[in-house]
């Protein structure tokens, strides 16, 4: 098992290294031309990639079983032998913040795919069709973005029960109205194109025109939005665990971590809340960067305030 994990360590730490590299130099032209945006998105890029390879390498280069109970002393601080401290229960932390990520990082993904699976494609033809099946996809939308959205998560969540894909679902809905609105936005502009028009009066199916006349000016909205929806569905996540609605309480997982913190804090064990707690600042910030670089570079209008 130990050389098992050193060669996957190896592969995916070759494998990150490679693509970063091959984005490095194929971006130095965007770097060039948008600077401080495409520095921003390297930086994202960067920080998501790292603990990435973090999160897959975790179970060879953790000291010590994140599920193993008193591994250390009940709350010691950190020391040499356990640089992040331990937890109430003797766990090092060290090692539940390595493992900790896995988790989030796969409700975020599948989130991720499925708000892009579903509202790309219904604010697409929804707002293309236009008349009552717009008007009643919208009004639904409107009435999902109204609710507050971690409100809404946790009660989908409650209704769900803990799991990945439960928790998944549930922040889905709550930012598939983010999808379709943007979507919709920029549906309704480009169909108005004169070359959309030529199309239509020249006898293009609609599924023709939206896919090739449409959906290219589409899909650079849809990545930006995608982009910022990993830093939500991190933050969600995290709230929904924080509250009890996310996973089993024995995965290590740090939203789990931060609830055990909350509850130490008083007593001054300050380590225990805080290391978890900047791994998900960390990750959100790098999805965040990534955003706001990729929002930059995919719509160049908003830097000249068109």
């Amino acid at each position: 098992m130990a050389w098992e994990g050193f060669f996957s360590a190896v592969f995916f730490g070759g494998l990150i290294v490679g693509i970063m590299l091959v984005f490095l130099y194929e971006g130095y032209p965007i770097l060039r031309i948008y600077r401080s945006s495409g520095w921003l998105t390297i930086a994202g890029f960067l920080i998501v990639s790292a603990i990435i390879y973090m999160t897959v390498v975790a179970d060879w280069i953790v000291p010590y079983d994140p599920f193993t109970l008193n591994v250390g002393p009940l709350l010691g601080p950190p020391s040499p032998e356990f640089p992040l401290g331990t937890t109430s229960l003797g766990q090092d932390l060290l090692s539940r913040t390595i493992a900790g990520g896995a988790i989030m990082l796969q409700v975020a993904f599948v989130s991720v795919i499925i708000c892009f699976s579903i509202g790309v494609p219904l604010g697409l033809f929804a707002s293309y069709r236009g008349g009552i099946v717009d008007n009643t996809v919208s009004l639904i939308m409107n009435a999902i973005f109204a609710f507050p959205g971690l409100i809404l998560a946790i009660a989908i969540a409650a209704i769900l029960g803990p799991g990945v894909i439960n928790m998944a679902l549930a922040i889905a809905v709550v930012y598939i109205p983010s999808y379709f609105r943007v979507v919709r936005s920029r549906v309704i502009t480009v169909k108005e194109l004169p070359y959309v028009e030529a199309s239509v009066a020249l006898g293009g199916s609609e599924g023709a025109i939206v896919s090739r006349y449409v959906l290219p000016n589409v899909i650079p909205s849809a990545i930006v939005v995608m982009s910022i929806n990993f830093a939500d569905a991190i933050l969600v996540a995290a709230g929904l665990t924080f509250v009890g609605l996310g996973l089993p309480i024995d995965v290590p997982d740090w939203g789990w971590d931060l609830t055990f913190g909350s509850h130490q804090l008083i007593t001054g064990a300050w380590w225990v809340i805080t290391f978890p707690g900047l791994m998900i600042v960390i990750l959100a910030l790098g999805f965040a960067l990534i955003g706001e670089g990729l929002n930059e570079i995919l719509t160049p209008k908003l830097e000249k305030g068109v």
